[in-house]
């Protein structure tokens, strides 16, 4: 089996390095493309080869990922003459990892050729999860095209969860990354409550991690706002074009989402005040210059 991987930033070139082993390791092989040709480079150097194009990657692979920042990117390689759907073989499937919009891939799947199956299969855990290959993927699939894949998805992943049809992985994606983004706020806020009694804060969050309000957020993001590193993994930027992305799925799917649109608010106004590529959680500095009050150890 031919693997193709388009997309090797902070989260593709985890995933494709696992993929990599497994080929190396059984009857496969995988060939990569990205317009970093370092990183490339250090994938031929380890065993891949190197594509010259997404078109040469959809000619010559049975089964592609991508990895890519947005729907754009995502359409990019979709469409045109040099793009996978003009270009891909007979039987071929596509497994796009992105957090991209349901309206987006619905449309390149009504342009897919019969022979094609798409696959919305994002991924969640962050780099260090790519990295360690310990993946959750949530896939809008049919049960029996995912049997086909177990192993390989395996490589790469700690759970690959079918969620339902097309489209319903990048749902799923959504829903997660809604409730992320809200406790990630209201973290700040709760805080900052702690902050102005004079509590410990770092006391305090002992509390909530044994607590009704233990949670990921909790757990992960509290010691990164307390550092004041604000969580260096993942950029502000991002965090937004993610909260578009959810305030845009309730709009698709006719859902009143009052607290995501708030949310999102809240986002774009600290892009606005701190740049996209600060740390993500540099939206609880509105809440720290707000109220005068750094929340730090």
């Amino acid at each position: 089996m031919k693997i193709g991987f388009i997309g090797l930033g902070n989260m593709g070139s985890g995933m494709a390095d696992n993929i990599l082993k497994y080929c190396l390791s059984t009857d496969n092989s995988l060939c990569v493309f990205d317009i970093n040709a370092a990183v490339v480079a250090s994938f031929v150097a380890r065993g891949a080869k190197a594509a010259e194009s997404v078109q040469d990657i959809a000619k010559g692979c049975d089964v592609i990922f991508t990895s890519l920042p947005s729907s754009k990117q995502v359409n990019q390689v979709a469409f045109g003459e040099e793009g996978i759907l003009a270009n891909a073989k007979e039987g071929a499937v596509w497994f796009e990892t992105s957090t991209n919009e349901l309206s987006e891939w619905e449309k390149v799947c009504e342009a897919a050729l019969g022979y094609l199956t798409l696959v919305d299969a994002p991924i969640t855990g962050g780099s260090e999860g790519a990295a360690a290959g310990t993946l959750t993927m949530l896939l809008g699939i049919e049960e029996d095209v995912l049997e086909d894949f177990k192993p390989l998805l395996a490589s790469f992943t700690k759970k690959a969860v079918r969620m339902g049809p097309s489209g319903a992985g990048y749902v799923t994606k959504l829903v997660q990354l809604h409730l992320n983004y809200l406790v990630a706020q209201g973290i700040g806020e709760a805080l900052m409550l702690g902050a102005k009694a004079d509590l410990n804060l770092r006391t305090l969050h002992e509390v909530l991690q044994n607590s009704c309000a233990q949670s990921y957020v909790v757990d992960r993001y509290i010691p990164k706002v307390l550092d004041g590193s604000y969580d260096p993994s993942f950029a502000l930027g991002l965090a937004t074009k993610d909260m578009r992305l959810i305030t845009g799925l309730g709009d698709h799917l006719g859902v009143d989402l009052t607290l995501a649109s708030k949310v999102y608010e809240t986002y774009q106004t600290a892009t606005e005040s701190y740049g996209p590529d600060v740390p993500h959680l540099s939206v609880i500095k509105l809440i720290e210059d707000g109220s005068n009050k750094k929340l730090r150890g």
